[in-house]
């Protein structure tokens, strides 16, 4: 058996014969299809499509709508690669640089650089990146990712790794046996991909008006044009810009570009605050987020540990808790702490010959050695031992400090008690929580009363706690409705009380740093890592503080909730005009009136009533909480401003029929009448108001204004000036629709909840 592993030689002709751990799973939005799924749109075809239309008949300068379409799509390809980048150098920052032997010698390379053969050195909490086999050594793996089955398996010598699991005790040598796309990781991560965009309720939902809007394009498009040539008097010129204003109006492709852009912005704007977004929908989730699970150790507490005193109980403690020690291939913070304090000598040591080494894992919650004579155990109390009066003696004597008992043979060798270095702002970010309306759960492997003591110190105030090693069964759902804390918490239980939160309504991010939080973290709808805890634990988590600073929770909820919120409000905006945009497309298909509407108006009026106010209010700080409101936005507002505007430019469509209007007078009063109603809406969804609001206010409707007055942009328009009779029917017109609008608003109030009933529509 070679351990020296590969020579520089080898690594050199495997690399050339692509035997490398080079794989797109992580990487799957390439550039080439940043640009093609932003290009390839239906949106776009049917642009080009009314493009061609307004060419056939000569009318260029209503093409203005083509030049919107073309800066849509260039704001989306330059959003999506600052995005990819960004997450892809912050990636690299947080990868897992795994050590291998090469040439004799121990050294860390970066993922992609490993190659078939190579010698690999496996530890606690290390993720298994590549399929491999055991050449030397122990280990316990969890290879719940890959086969779902939760039971932490032992693994020898011969015994393959498949990737995608991680080690939760020992260390190990292990040959590397495939790589990249050949390697069970990646294809897991290939196919995970396309499940975690559905989490998505708000891009769900999106996509569902993108798909309804496209089937119904090409029909009513079709007809539209039909019955604008059955309008008596109508040239080809006026029959094409007419069906053209009628369509680029349903095309809802302002919503798509500003919700790719403000989770696009947001991922950015995340970035510069060291948090890595791994998955771009978990901004949005996160802003939904009413409840935070936090494991003590690397969130409340630093994950730092010192020993505060220890206690023996006979005279061979310190040299059974040495040689257990000294055996210990697992690292971590518990025994990092004990190994600076006890191993100072090694004549300290047992003298007897260590038949077999018991690593620490979360699942045991101990560690350990057997000898030939007995089994030296090292752990919380009552993992170490089944003596009642040994336990009740260790506990008492714990006062809150974390206690670990040093046992052989179940009989009290001594104990020791550690204490945990609380963050300086765990207070803070805890008040932070309660102010934001988010519940907080601790869920600890920790002993209760230690805990208890330490979320006493960071303010939590339901300190009601409880202990699962206290029962054999559990009722979850029971358990977190009656307790905010949970103690001796196995992985598994972990991940059940996750499920029963979530069953129960509730939005769960859970924050970790171990290998022992990897399957709550999973469940969760968000999950986050601590940048210096393990690799499995980064690679399953949705966000990850790559500087370990917990405060940054606090900032990335606020971040997705600014995102969401902000979102709502201004996707009401660009909804609204695909309201009145369908609902006139069909009604003028059915009337035989003049339509009122014409390409370069409304690329006016969607600059000034939803292009400009939809940025604008999209980039505002806005920290609620998420109560999924969204379609409760759209009932409350989009639906009556577009059955309003609807009924109102029907309306002026007959007057106008009637009372002789030319063209430019029947565009010029649409235009007024519509941004009336689009201004409306804009202040109802701003209040209360203030200076940036209205700012945007008093901007759009200068921008409008001077587009009817000036000369230029008038006769570019083909607004005109109108007469004083006209200026009074405007001013009737504006009067009923707002009379309608305001009526439309409180039945909507009145239907919302009602028709929200069903739980699925809570959006």
């Amino acid at each position: 058996m070679n351990l020296t592993g590969l020579t520089e030689e080898q690594v050199k002709k495997r690399q050339a014969d692509g035997r490398v751990n080079r794989t797109t799973a992580k990487n799957q939005n390439t550039i080439g299809k940043i640009i093609l799924t932003n290009t390839l749109t239906i949106f776009n075809l049917v642009n080009l499509i009314l493009a061609l239309m307004i060419i056939s008949v000569g009318a260029y300068k209503n093409l203005l709508f083509i030049l919107v379409a073309i800066a849509n799509t260039g704001i989306s390809i330059i959003n999506g690669i600052r995005a990819k980048r960004t997450i892809d150098k912050m990636r690299l920052v947080a990868e897992q640089k795994p050590t291998v032997i090469r040439d004799g010698k121990t050294r860390q390379i970066l993922q992609d650089q490993i190659v078939d053969g190579d010698l690999m050195i496996l530890s606690l909490g290390d993720q298994i990146i590549v399929d491999a086999k055991i050449e030397e050594g122990q280990i316990e793996v969890n290879e719940s990712y890959v086969t779902g089955e939760q039971d932490n398996i032992t693994k020898q010598k011969g015994d393959q790794l498949i990737s995608g699991s991680f080690v939760v005790s020992g260390t190990c040598k292990a040959t590397v046996t495939a790589v990249g796309s050949h390697s069970q990781l990646a294809k897991i991560e290939s196919s995970a991909h396309t499940i975690k965009t559905a989490g998505s309720k708000l891009f769900r939902l999106v996509n569902n008006i993108v798909k309804y809007v496209s089937f119904a394009l090409i029909p009513i498009g079709a007809l539209l044009l039909w019955a604008r040539f059955n309008v008596p008097d109508t040239t080809p010129e006026v029959a094409v810009t007419s069906t053209v204003a009628g369509l680029i109006s349903m095309i809802p492709e302002g919503l798509v570009l500003l919700t790719s852009s403000v989770l696009a912005l947001a991922t950015i704007r995340l970035s510069h605050k060291k948090v890595l977004v791994q998955d771009l929908y978990s901004v949005e989730t996160l802003a939904r987020v009413d409840t935070i699970c936090l494991d003590k150790t690397g969130t409340l507490t630093t994950g730092q540990m010192t020993v505060h005193d220890y206690t023996p109980t006979e005279k061979s403690f310190e040299r059974a808790l040495a040689s257990i020690l000294t055996h210990q291939t697992s690292e971590n913070a518990t025994i990092t702490a004990l190994k600076q304090k006890f191993l100072k000598k090694a004549k300290n040591e047992l003298t007897e010959p260590i038949l077999e080494i018991i690593d620490f894992s979360s699942e045991r919650k101990h560690s350990g050695i057997k000898t030939k004579s007995a089994t030296y155990l090292l752990g919380a109390v009552e993992f170490v031992t089944d003596d009642k009066n040994i336990i009740k003696q260790v506990k008492s004597a714990s006062d809150g400090y974390r206690t670990l008992a040093v046992t052989k043979n179940g009989h009290l060798l001594g104990y020791i008690r550690l204490k945990d270095e609380i963050r300086r702002d765990a207070k803070e970010i805890i008040n932070y929580f309660y102010d934001n309306d988010i519940d907080v759960k601790i869920i600890s492997g920790d002993d209760l009363q230690t805990v208890k003591t330490i979320a006493a110190r960071v303010g939590l105030k339901d300190l009601n706690g409880f202990d699962l090693s206290s029962e054999k069964s559990h009722d979850y759902a029971k358990l977190v409705k009656e307790y905010s804390i949970f103690t001796r918490v196995t992985p598994t239980e972990k991940k059940h009380l996750v499920e029963a939160l979530k069953k129960q309504g509730r939005t769960v991010a859970m924050t970790g740093d171990g290998v022992n939080d990897i399957l709550a973290m999973k469940e969760a709808d968000c999950s986050i890592a601590i940048g210096e805890g393990s690799d499995a634990a980064r690679r399953s988590a949705k966000l990850v503080l790559l500087s370990s600073d917990f405060s940054g929770v606090p900032r990335i909820i606020a971040e997705g909730r600014q995102s969401i919120n902000n979102l709502e409000r201004s996707a009401t905006l660009f909804l609204s005009k695909n309201t009145y945009a369908a609902i006139l497309a069909v009604l003028f298909i059915l009337i035989p009136v003049e339509y009122p509407y014409a390409p370069l108006e409304m690329s006016l009026l969607n600059f000034a009533c939803i292009g400009l106010p939809g940025v604008i209010l999209a980039l505002e700080k806005n920290t609620a909480r998420v109560k999924n409101q969204f379609l409760t936005n759209i009932l409350q507002f989009s639906v009556p401003t577009g059955i309003t505007v609807a009924i109102t430019m029907l309306t002026l469509a007959i007057l106008a029929g009637n009372l002789g209007y030319t063209r430019p007078e029947l565009i010029t009063t649409s235009a007024i009448v519509t941004f009336a109603i689009d201004f409306l809406l804009i202040f109802s969804i701003s209040k209360p108001l203030n200076f940036l609001r209205t700012a945007l206010l008093i901007t759009s409707a200068t921008i409008v204004t001077l587009a009817i007055l000036i000369p230029l942009t008038r006769n570019f328009l083909d607004f005109t000036l109108l007469d004083p009779s006209k200026l009074l029917i405007v001013a009737i017109l504006i009067a009923a629709a707002y009379a309608v609008f305001i009526g439309l608003r409180l039945l909507m109030k009145k239907l919302t909840p009602i028709i929200l009933k069903n739980p699925k529509l809570r959006i």
